[in-house]
């Protein structure tokens, strides 16, 4: 378990307390734990071991109790049991500008409020504005912060979804029953905003890494779940996406999720030109149909290890992830400066 994921918890643990109303010191001796935790330049070996725990400063014995029970078993029954007193969106009032944890007791205790959506409607009827401590100018404050959250929803900037995604990566790679595993899509590509976050598994018991992709400690809340591609929402607001493939699969599923629209054109333009089809998962021969219509005859499909057999395939040199964009790296790929 990282450390960014035990301070997660230290830190949804001191939100909670709030909502209830907890002692100040109480609450404030989690988030601290959790600052100290994010901050600790020292190596945490295990967060189960008593001396690398005692090494970390501000992490009193009842925290420490927590945070190894956490790591033992992948879950704290304190958390859980604090959880069941909410509804489970009310973590995303947080999200609004201006609202913090007095305000959202109120609205949650007075109006019962637990969403966003909620929100919204009691502040377009005027109830919100009606509650001691509010008024209309905190109403008409918290309607637009609404609005803003709902213009941008869905963009993120790459910073903002980092830490989130390289734990993922992490948290995957070092799972048994992962063979290949990377962070695809616009990540990938290493673009300043990023829409979500598309995980990509090789691996031969899907339904396993589908387990632990759904039940991982960043998950807020599951979208959908299948047998080969899985959505959830992840505590900082973004979508992000599993799939699962093969060993043989995975070369052509990563070139596939981390080009964009135009370079994937391109690829498989270039593939049908040898002769072939190109999809997500594989490079196969043309219909029968299809090949009656062509003149020349298809050139044999070579064998596909990764990312660079595939473009190889094509006569270019390898792309790198940051280039496909289809903005001229095709023209320089076949020029295979590379190999001069």
């Amino acid at each position: 378990m990282t450390k960014g994921e035990v301070a997660a918890v230290l830190e949804e643990i001191g939100t909670l307390l709030e909502l209830k109303g907890e002692n100040p010191f109480k609450i404030r001796a989690y988030v601290n734990a959790a600052r100290a935790i994010e901050t600790f330049g020292g190596n945490v070996p295990s967060f189960e071991d008593d001396e690398a725990l005692a090494k970390i400063p501000g992490i009193g014995k009842s925290i420490a109790l927590k945070i190894k029970e956490l790591a033992a078993t992948g879950s704290l029954k304190y958390l859980e049991e604090l959880r069941a007193q909410f509804p489970a969106a009310i973590l995303e009032l947080f999200s609004i500008s201006g609202l913090g944890a007095k305000k959202i007791k109120a609205l949650y205790e007075k109006l019962h409020i637990s969403s966003i959506e909620q929100l919204l409607k009691a502040c377009e009827t005027g109830r919100v504005a009606e509650l001691p401590g509010f008024g209309e100018t905190t109403q008409a404050k918290i309607c637009k912060a609404i609005e803003e959250r709902t213009r941008h929803s869905g963009y993120f900037q790459f910073g903002q979804i980092a830490h989130e995604a390289e734990t993922l990566r992490s948290d995957f790679a070092a799972h048994p029953d992962t063979l290949h595993m990377e962070v695809a899509g616009s990540y990938r590509r290493r673009k300043e905003i990023v829409h979500d976050v598309d995980l990509l598994v090789a691996t031969k018991k899907p339904a396993a890494i589908t387990k632990f992709f759904v039940g991982h400690l960043l998950v807020e809340s599951i979208i959908a779940q299948g047998p080969t591609k899985s959505s959830v929402r992840l505590r900082s607001g973004v979508q992000c996406d599993l799939r699962v493939v093969s060993t043989a699969e995975y070369p052509f599923a990563l070139a596939y999720f981390t080009g964009n629209k135009e370079h994937n054109i391109e690829l498989r333009s270039r593939a049908l030109k040898r002769g072939w089809t190109l999809n997500e998962y594989r490079l196969a021969p043309l219909p029968i149909e299809v090949k009656a219509k062509k003149k020349k005859p298809p050139k044999k499909i070579p064998k596909v290890r990764d990312e660079a057999d595939l473009y190889r395939a094509v006569d270019l040199d390898f792309i790198p992830p940051e280039l496909r964009e289809n903005w001229g790296e095709f023209e320089v790929a076949e020029k295979h400066a590379s190999r001069n």
